[in-house]
């Protein structure tokens, strides 16, 4: 069909796109869209429907490859050609250079969150790779263990200013947290994890370092950094001006470090359909609403403006609530 523009994921930056350009077809291989701040709570008890958005994608099937060259993306059960293609599949996690990687949980699925939530019936001593976002909000959500956190860099929540990192210390440290600075992780086994500088007894050990692309993108004819696809200002990628990266999938060239959020998601989502449309939209990473949430404390910016408690609460529901009625709409 010509002048059909293809959609691939139907997270929050493909369902923006989607909601620019009704005629788009979307393609994902779920009916459900994941809430991934919502996989946090799942760990606390909630029930796996907390986290499972209805959306109406145009096709339900499994990408396994894309050919760029005769424009057609070749599905489990199908073949679907395009004029232009939107790629926003999502984020995966990789820890397979770690040795010992068969002991570590990662949190990125319903199914993860489940075995974690069992997991932690039997465990006294909990690990937690990584600093950043992930990594504090699982904290946060720990009652009862002697949890420690591993960051390889000086501080928490690398890439957000200053205040982010002192706030989620605080309520870090109050919860007695062990946070472990400067320290890389050299292997995992069943019952220890050994650093840089030492051994700690873990039960159990999840990863929460830094998200990739979706893996089949690193797979793909298509200059990609960490299986996300480089893309220009104009969110094109720099082999083929027909296709056009958002959300996790993006990685934008001259950026060095954008924070991944709903926001930045959904207006990436809105530009990458706008000038795969025709237009030439410059992308602009504005991170202009960023709550962080451990436990039950609140705390983030809203246009720069540092906020906490109820408010930075109240903020960051009305967000979740907005990005899973956005699922619905489609």
């Amino acid at each position: 069909m010509k002048g059909k523009i293809v959609i691939l994921g139907g997270g929050i930056a493909g369902i923006s796109a989607k909601l620019i350009n009704k005629n788009a077809l979307l393609i994902d291989k779920s009916k459900y869209m994941i809430m991934a701040p919502r996989l946090i709570d799942i760990l606390s008890g909630y029930p796996e429907e907390h986290a499972m958005i209805n959306r109406n994608a145009d096709i339900i099937d499994n990408v396994k490859n894309i050919d760029f060259k005769n424009k057609s993306v070749i599905l489990d059960n199908n073949t679907v050609n395009y004029e232009k293609l939107i790629i926003a599949l999502g984020a995966s996690q990789n820890y397979s250079f770690i040795n010992g990687s068969q002991y570590i949980y990662g949190l990125s699925s319903i199914e993860d969150a489940i075995k974690i939530r069992e997991k932690f019936k039997t465990s006294d001593n909990i690990v937690i790779i990584g600093g950043g976002y992930l990594g504090i909000e699982i904290a946060g959500t720990i009652k009862n263990k002697n949890i420690t956190i591993i960051e390889r860099d000086k501080r928490l929540l690398t890439g957000l200013p200053d205040n982010f990192h002192i706030c989620a210390e605080k309520i870090l440290k109050k919860n007695n947290v062990k946070i472990i600075y400067n320290s890389s992780v050299k292997s995992v086994a069943k019952d220890k994890v050994i650093t840089s500088d030492k051994e700690y007894e873990s039960d159990l050990t999840l990863f929460a370092g830094g998200l990739t692309g979706n893996r089949i993108i690193g797979n793909l004819n298509i200059t990609n950094k960490n299986s996300k696809i480089v893309v220009d200002k104009y969110l094109r990628s720099l082999d083929y001006p027909d296709v056009y990266a958002c959300g996790d999938s993006m990685s934008v060239e001259n950026y060095h470090n954008i924070p991944m959020s709903a926001i930045i998601a959904r207006s990436s989502g809105i530009t990458a359909m706008y000038n795969a449309m025709g237009n030439m939209k410059e992308f602009r990473a504005n991170n202009y609403v960023n709550i962080v949430e451990i436990g039950n404390n609140y705390f983030g910016s809203v246009n720069n403006s540092f906020i906490k408690g109820n408010v930075a609460k109240f903020i960051k529901k009305v967000a979740i609530a907005l990005s899973a009625n956005y699922a619905r709409s489609i």
